[in-house]
């Protein structure tokens, strides 16, 4: 595997962050409902040159098994759901406050894994640094509610 499957997650940190600050603004010429829609309808075309370009093809095998059927629902929704609050977030507080306090997501990463799946490939720094990570979002979240008068 070369090192530029690596890079990806740095190169979609970049591209959040500057959707979170694109986010900050557009929200202001439109509401969040408007926003999501056309998120949905460019993800169409998007999706196609991915297919077209890796050469893949759309698969539903996953029907075969109501486990599978029920986990890919799930994993479809899940982010579509944070994405949403994500939006209603930067339109009512700003894209600033949005990112620092979602940066939390990691630590329930790890929750998540291991409270569904059992996975338990952490260890005792990973644990500290995400409590750390969400003791920061609690002091943020706080401050904020605090300084706007919540």
């Amino acid at each position: 595997m070369n090192l530029a499957i690596y890079l990806l997650p740095i190169f979609a940190a970049m591209f959040y962050g500057m959707g979170f600050a694109l986010m900050d603004r557009a929200l202001q010429a439109t509401n969040v409902v408007t926003y999501m829609i056309l998120g949905a309808l460019i993800s169409f075309p998007l999706v196609g040159i991915l297919a077209y370009t890796k050469r893949e093809k759309v698969s539903f095998e996953f029907i075969n098994s109501w486990q599978d059927i029920a986990l890919v629902i799930a994993a479809v929704l899940a982010p579509a759901l944070g994405w949403f609050l994500t939006a209603y977030t930067i339109k009512n507080i700003g894209g600033a406050y949005a990112a620092f306090a979602e940066v939390s997501y990691p630590l329930f990463t790890i929750l998540f894994l291991f409270a569904f799946f059992g996975i338990k490939n952490f260890d005792w720094h990973l644990l500290v640094g995400g409590c750390m990570i969400i003791l920061g979002s609690f002091i943020l979240v706080m401050g904020q509610f605090n300084t706007k008068g919540g």
